[in-house]
């Protein structure tokens, strides 16, 4: 299992025990659509090979949630319903008025769900109780929306919030271009950036010196960086966005196929202690160079968290 990108999440108090969690986690298991549901969600086993609904090694927690969607494409839908707008007014001599219209859809979308093809998706959660930390391995926060509201619903609560610094981290990046020497031990700036204005006008740099001329303009006419690529150590990069969530991790010297165990869950277990042992240090170098956890935020963990 590798991370390509994630969404962070501080535990505000600690989760029930890992056999409590598997215990809810029983009662809510996927099922594949029926033929006239437009989506279906639920829990899988993480690792290949096995139906535990939770895997747990050095030290982190992974769950999946598999969610199938049927595809319906708006198109399709428009093209059936024009069909029965025109045989409605034919019919009557008059057109349908906007109620009658919405049924006339719902019943198209009824009639098409059970021939339509599905599509499935499964979604990682990772949580490292120790450091209070949970993480929804997406590039979508609308996703990550989806799954930590799922994931509240099947446990009964989750007390969570979005991982949050003590400095912002679009003023700390825009420094880190303005001020190289503030650049801390352990981070190189890669050749991508995303800066905005107050009016939220954008502008993408790529493949280039973040320290050009064209870059400096930019900071001078007071843009601030949204997103910044990174290298951590000289190992993973990563593109570290202002809302503290990461997209694009990737290790430069990722390791080749052949020297992977070729059994399934060996493999999955290899990939699952490769990605535990760089994570917590990158995260943890990460907030150390924005000041540390938000005040408020690490107060409410070390009163709750044990």
């Amino acid at each position: 299992m590798q991370i390509r990108n994630f969404y962070w999440y501080a535990l505000t108090k600690p989760l029930d025990d890992t056999a409590s969690v598997a215990g809810k986690l029983s009662k809510a298991p996927f099922a594949p659509c029926m033929a006239t549901q437009e989506m279906s969600q639920g829990w899988v086993a993480p690792a290949p090979n096995t139906d535990d609904l939770v895997y747990e090694a050095h030290g982190a927690i992974l769950l999946m949630l598999k969610q199938e969607k049927r595809l319906l494409p708006a198109s399709v839908i428009n093209d059936f319903l024009a069909e029965r707008v025109e045989a409605f007014e034919q019919a009557e001599g008059y057109a349908p008025s906007r109620k009658i219209k919405q049924q006339m859809k719902d019943e198209v979308v009824q009639d098409l769900l059970p021939r339509s093809f599905t599509k499935s998706l499964r979604l990682p959660v990772m949580i490292m109780p120790r450091q209070g930390w949970l993480f929804v391995l997406s590039s979508s926060s609308k996703t990550a929306d989806d799954v930590t509201a799922f994931l509240r619903e099947t446990l009964g609560s989750l007390p969570i919030a979005l991982m949050n610094s003590e400095v912002s981290p679009a003023f700390t990046m825009t420094q880190w271009l303005q001020q190289p020497k503030t650049l801390p031990d352990n981070w190189t700036v890669g050749e991508e950036v995303e800066l905005v204005d107050a009016e939220e006008a954008s502008v993408r740099i790529k493949k280039q010196s973040l320290y050009s001329e064209e870059v400096t303009a930019h900071l001078d006419a007071s843009k601030q960086v949204a997103k910044l690529a990174l290298l951590w150590r000289e190992d993973i990069q990563i593109l570290l966005q202002d809302d503290l969530s990461i997209k694009r991790i990737k290790s430069i010297a990722e390791p080749d196929d052949m020297d992977m165990p070729e059994d399934p869950l060996a493999r999955f277990a290899h990939e699952f202690a490769v990605t535990c042992q760089w994570l917590k240090p990158l995260c943890d170098d990460l907030l150390k160079a924005l000041g540390g956890m938000d005040k408020a935020l690490a107060a409410s963990q070390s009163r709750n968290l044990v």
